[in-house]
């Protein structure tokens, strides 16, 4: 078979044998013959030592090019829950529909919510799926055709405000002081599941940025 030792290599094997050859020589006490068979040995001791280190060293090289490259492209990102809800209620045109949504049938008290505000125009109620310590919703109690925020009018500046002003209101309550986010998903490429206009307001520990995409 074919040797992989380099001249260099090579080269650096006999100096070494050489070397010892050399210094055990100073000595009268060894035969001619030890020195010969010193000799050998430190070359074939070397050699081995070589040739094992280029077997390893072949063998990590083969391990890394086989090793897959751990990138991360939107593509190969699987989908979340939202992103499903969200695809999914465009499909059966929840987005057009005018049947109660699940925040009508909140407000109505056909389903059961921590409300932690309410009063004639707006409410906030705590999110079943938070997404962080503190997790709670803002919706407009009469959607009045904000299905969406991106369906807003000139006659919606009032109703939008109040809910702003909900959020950070009800943020002060839950002791939000550091800090928290309010987002607004919209449509199918902003995760919104339901067409009915909310707010999330987020907080109660350290958030990252970007929040996600």
């Amino acid at each position: 078979s074919q040797s992989n030792t380099t001249p260099k290599e090579v080269q650096r094997i006999y100096m070494s044998a050489v070397a010892r050859v050399l210094f055990l020589k100073s000595s009268s006490s060894v035969s001619p013959k030890t020195l010969q068979r010193i000799a050998s040995s430190s070359t074939t001791s070397s050699s081995s030592s070589t040739s094992s280190l280029l077997k390893r060293g072949r063998a990590r090289t083969q391990t890394q090019q086989t090793k897959t490259p751990k990138t991360r492209t939107m593509a190969s990102t699987p989908k979340n829950d939202e992103q499903l809800n969200a695809q999914e209620a465009i499909l059966k045109g929840t987005q057009d529909s005018t049947e109660p949504t699940i925040f009508d049938k909140i407000v109505s008290k056909e389903i059961p919510a921590t409300v932690l505000y309410e009063d004639n125009l707006a409410m906030a109620f705590k999110d079943v799926n938070p997404v962080a310590k503190t997790h709670f919703l803002v919706i407009p109690k009469i959607k009045a055709g904000l299905s969406q925020l991106s369906k807003a009018n000139e006659d919606h500046k009032m109703l939008l405000g109040h809910c702003m002003y909900v959020a950070q209101m009800v943020a002060k309550q839950e002791k939000l002081e550091k800090g928290f986010r309010v987002v607004i998903n919209d449509g199918v490429d902003g995760c919104q599941s339901v067409y009915h206009l909310h707010l999330h307001v987020i907080g109660g520990q350290q958030l990252s940025w970007p929040p996600g995409c």
